[in-house]
């Protein structure tokens, strides 16, 4: 039999769930809301709760349920009004509850009469009659004997039972016999009997229970009356007990008797059946309630002749349940096992394959096996770290009562809109990150919003906005919380600064808006003007920002006098293995977390677009015509001599620079060598280096040796490293500028083949780029393959099929991209890669023209072909991307194409012509409203960022137009986040698709035109 603690652990953790639920339900109630869903799953989560714990006999939180239950069936029967009172106790109720389920061994000794008396007296104010008893009597169909009385409510439930041909029964289980021994949870199968049933009353013979403990040592018989469709001879079966446990009783001809509607609560007695039966072992108490069904259920009873249908279909459902799981409960501690076992398999995959490097060509089949070994590892460490993950909504939920909480206490108006709870993170910084999000969320309420006088006085709403968002961007889990309040006085912060002794005026005039606001977070600081016990006090902000630092994430703060702040905290999805670079300095090796790189420069001498210059004495790098500050990793760290060394270039003639961004600066990490990525093993810093602010942690690596982690945060406070003007207080003139370059900027893979022409590819249509030897490529017929991921992957050289010159010879080592977003990916062999760079495309359609290609560019002095992989695949297998295009040709329609960037126009341009559209071209919102005037068009396809109009503000302009409304509009973008999506919805895009991916935008096309056409 299984140990009781494993069940009522499992009760605790079920009830805490429903208890949430009951939480979030009453303060939408608490709005004003009148949703009869919810106001039903509140009382089905109480009633869960008061059922369950009658299995236990816990008293305490069985009574209080009890009358809350009765309060909400009031309440979903329209018998009585929500007022805000009715609320306030029943959140009480619910804190009372969940204080007793923390507590469940000690549940007992928890004084809650005042609370049941204070419910009890607005059930007597309501005059309901049908919160009193009446002596209506079930009687039992074999003996004719009385078992229990009933209410006006439940007579009316039992009436509409036994009109649509249920039957009524009472059935007796007892804990070890029928739950224990069979090893199934009293969770589990109180879920089971509201399955098949619904329950009328249920009561838990606790006579000879001591305590808790005492449960499962004597057999406690729980007891229960509910109807069903099912036939006594399948009850049996359904819900596997006893057919000696169950008997049927008769509805009685006193359900037709008239009920008296002054009859007082004060009236209401428990009735006891052992009296009325001569079963001294059962006490049953029929109670206030209506019929009770799962989460999952229907109010709905049946016509006669649908009973044995659902006879069947109830027995089937029931039997299905207690074979199939969807789930199975694991104790975390066996969560954390697996996840240190995932990392130190991973710590011994990195040191196999690179112990194992030089025997890779010489022994066949070896790099298959060490390739699906790579790849097994990986998606083993993926899948374990998703069982740890949990929604941030376990965090959020928690918030909504801190806000109402809070605005009674301060007397404000406060509305909370909370979006991506969805968002998961492990389940460490889940549990880390409540204290800190509270303290946020109490200080945007008392620091951030105005009095409901003083918002009047600035013209805004007296209902101050708080939003709480999650949402994913550059590997990183992003949280704001924004308000809409007075905004922080940069200048009222310096001031206390300095009346404080924080900082003197000298340093302080050399402070950027963003490190004067990161002041707030130093210890002590506050510029409330007056201490309450909500916030104000100075202690709190700093221990904010350490115990977020502690995660691996940062807090920005941004501000706007009179219109709100924003506080953003930056964390990442776990602290147990991330990707990260491989670099050396001075013979030392480190990692650096991929999350912080942008990108890698390399100089040479004479490269004039890159080159280091001087401004005040301090090193900056000009990187596309813009400065970025610099740093040389030996120098900060202390393992290079400032006079021994400048930075200027490697033993090999090339200086090798990271660019990095922390928060919203840059700037550049030199480093004498860069080596391969790696995922590695995060282990805390030895406390010897706790002082040590460049590193983060350390670890091993494939090789058995250990590297510190950087922390480049760390290393931007140790060099003292300032950032530019232009970089941090860029005027809107500049901010526009930027805006309109990045608009055509695009990573570029510049690469060569046999020939001598320069080819580029667009880094977001790449997975991967493999390196691999002749040795590696299979002649299958006419084709070539090669051994990737355990399957053979078909690979071609471009060479073969575009215009372009080609040799025979071709050398030993090759390289393969791997293409992403498309239906049927084939590796494409490359001789040489020259570069990756993030550069502005200005596309030439006109001088060199061919199948394969979108036309040419200028890059480094150098013409560069570029590659359309979707026609070049088309050329390689045509019949297949023939039988395609006819798939998705969905008739003459014409589509629209608003996108600014000449690259991204041609390319989208031809494969919606090639899947049979006409397209209108257009670069901007404007340009396509004055199309849209004067042509018939089927679907709008735009691009987000775009001068004159974007996209977004298009499509606004589109949904106010009455003609237009209805149109379809689909974003066409590479900004993917789910702010910007969530963003791209909210102005009226029907979908939003990822401008390259080719197969998702047709499909997306087809989907949304069908839909027009219905």
């Amino acid at each position: 039999m299984i140990h009781n603690e494993e069940f009522i652990n499992e009760f605790v953790e079920e009830a805490e769930t429903h208890l949430q639920m009951v939480e979030n339900g009453l303060l939408a109630m608490d709005e004003g809301s009148r949703d009869k869903e919810n106001i039903n799953n509140v009382f089905r989560s109480i009633h869960s709760i008061k059922g369950t714990a009658g299995f236990f006999g816990l008293e305490k939180i069985v009574e209080l349920a009890h009358i809350m239950e009765n309060i909400l069936g009031e309440l979903r029967n329209d018998k009585i009004t929500p007022t805000a009172e009715m609320v306030d106790l029943l959140l009480n109720g619910n804190d009372s509850l969940k204080e007793m389920v923390d507590d469940v061994f000690n549940s007992g000794q928890y004084d809650v009469d005042d609370l049941i008396s204070s419910m009890t007296n607005i059930l007597k104010g309501t005059n309901v009659s049908d919160v009193s008893l009446k002596d209506e009597i079930i009687t039992s169909a074999k003996t004719q004997e009385p078992v229990t009385k009933v209410s006006k409510a439940q007579l009316e439930q039992v009436e509409q039972a036994k009109k649509h041909g249920h039957y009524l029964y009472k059935v007796k289980i007892g804990i070890n016999r029928d739950i224990g021994a069979k090893e199934i949870s009293p969770v589990l199968f109180f879920k089971k009997i509201q399955s098949v049933g619904e329950i009328i009353d249920s009561y838990t013979d606790i006579s000879d229970i001591e305590s808790i403990d005492s449960v499962m040592d004597s057999d406690v018989y729980f007891s229960f009356v509910f109807t069903t469709v099912l036939e006594k001879n399948l009850l049996p079966i359904a819900l596997d007990i006893e057919s000696d446990s169950i008997e049927e009783l008769d509805f009685g001809e006193a359900l037709n008797k008239e009920i008296k509607s002054n009859e007082k609560l004060e009236n209401s007695k428990p009735v006891n059946i052992s009296e009325m039966t001569g079963d001294k072992e059962d006490v049953f108490v029929i109670n206030t309630e209506d019929a009770i069904v799962d989460d999952h259920e229907t109010d709905v009873f049946l016509d006669n002749n649908e009973t044995n249908e659902v006879s069947e279909l109830a027995l089937k459902k029931s039997s299905a349940a207690t074979v199939v799981e969807d789930s199975v409960r694991v104790h975390v501690s066996l969560l954390n096992d697996l996840l240190n076992l995932a990392s130190e398999m991973v710590l011994g995959r990195n040191q196999l394959l690179r112990n194992i490097e030089e025997y890779r060509k010489s022994i066949v089949g070896l790099d298959a096996i060490l390739q699906n070994i790579d790849r097994v590892t990986t998606e083993l460490q993926e899948k374990i770290m998703q069982t740890r993950m949990q929604p941030v909504g376990n965090v959020f939920n928690k918030m909504p009562r801190v806000i109402r909480d809070l605005s009674k206490k301060l007397g404000k108006e406060v509305d909370l809109n909370i979006e991506g709870s969805h968002v998961e993170l492990d389940k460490s910084i889940i549990e880390s990150l409540s204290d800190p999000l509270t303290h946020l969320i109490r200080n945007a309420v008392d620091h951030g919003l105005e009095t409901p006088d003083q918002r009047k006085k600035a013209n805004k709403s007296t209902v101050g906005q708080v939003d709480l968002k999650a949402y994913h961007e550059s590997g990183y889990v992003h949280i704001d919380i924004i308000d809409d309040g007075a905004g922080i006085d940069s200048e009222k912060i310096k001031k206390k600064a300095i009346d404080k002794g924080l900082i003197n005026e000298a340093d302080l005039k050399n402070m950027n808006e963003q490190e004067v606001l990161q002041m707030l977070m130093m210890p002590g600081f506050s510029t409330a003007e007056q201490i309450t016990d909500v916030s104000g006090r100075g202690v709190g902000m700093d221990v904010v920002k350490t115990n977020i630092e502690k995660l691996g994430g940062t807090i920005e703060i941004k501000t706007m006098l009179g219109e709100g702040t924003t506080f953003r905290m930056i964390l990442p999805l776990t602290l147990a293995i991330i990707p990260s670079l491989i670099v050396e300095v001075s013979q030392f090796k480190f990692a650096l977390p991929q999350v912080n790189l942008q990108e890698m420069v390399r100089l040479k001498k004479g490269d004039q677009s890159k080159k280091i210059e001087y401004v005040h004495n301090a090193q900056v790098l000009r990187l596309r015509g813009k400065l970025l500050p610099i740093v040389d990793l030996g120098q900060v760290l202390g393992l290079v001599n400032l006079k021994e060394k400048e930075i200027n270039e490697g033993f090999d003639g090339i200086t090798r620079i990271l660019v990095l961004k922390v928060g919203s600066k840059r700037f550049g990490l030199v480093v004498d060598s860069i080596y391969d990525e790696e995922e590695i093993l995060v282990k805390p810093l030895p406390k010897y280096f706790k002082n040590c602010q460049c590193y983060s942690g350390v670890t091993i690596m494939g090789d058995g040796k250990t590297a510190m982690i950087l922390d480049p945060e760390g290393i931007v406070n140790k060099a003292s490293l300032r950032f530019m003007d232009e970089q941090v207080k860029a005027s809107e003139a500049e901010a526009d500028d930027q805006l309109n370059e990045l608009k055509e900027l695009q990573n570029m893979l510049i690469f060569k083949c046999s020939g001598d022409e320069t080819f580029g590819i667009d880094l977001s249509l790449v997975s991967r780029v493999e390196e691999i030897t002749q040795n590696n490529i299979d002649q299958i017929g006419n084709k070539e393959y090669i051994q990737y991921r355990g399957d053979a992957l078909r690979v071609i050289r471009p060479e073969n099929y575009l215009p372009v010159s080609k040799k025979d010879h071709s050398p030993e080592k090759l390289y393969v991209i791997i293409p992403k977003l498309v239906k049927n990916p084939i590796g494409i062999i490359i001789e040489k890669i020259h570069d990756t760079m993030m550069t502005s495309i200005h596309l030439n359609q006109e001088d060199i023209k061919g199948r394969g290609l979108l036309g040419s560019t200028i890059l480094n002095n150098k013409i560069v072909l570029l590659v359309n992989i979707y026609e070049l695949f088309e050329m390689v297998s045509p019949e297949e991307y023939e039988n395609e295009s006819l798939k998705n040709r969905s008739g003459e329609k014409t589509i629209l194409l608003a996108e600014d960037t000449p690259f991204f126009a041609r390319l989208t341009k031809n494969y919606l012509e090639w899947a049979g559209y006409k397209v209108l071209l257009t670069e901007n919102g404007e340009q396509a409203l004055e199309v849209l005037k004067e042509k018939p068009v089927d679907l709008v396809l735009s691009d987000i960022q775009m001068p004159v109009m974007d996209g977004l503000d298009l499509v606004r302009s589109i949904r106010k137009n009455a003609k237009l409304a209805k149109l379809p509009v689909i974003a066409l973008t590479s900004m993917t986040s789910d702010k910007d999506k969530q963003l791209g919805m909210q102005a009226g895009f029907d979908y939003y698709e990822f401008k390259l991916d080719k197969a998702s935008i047709l499909y997306t096309l087809k989907n949304a035109l069908s839909k027009e056409v219905k």
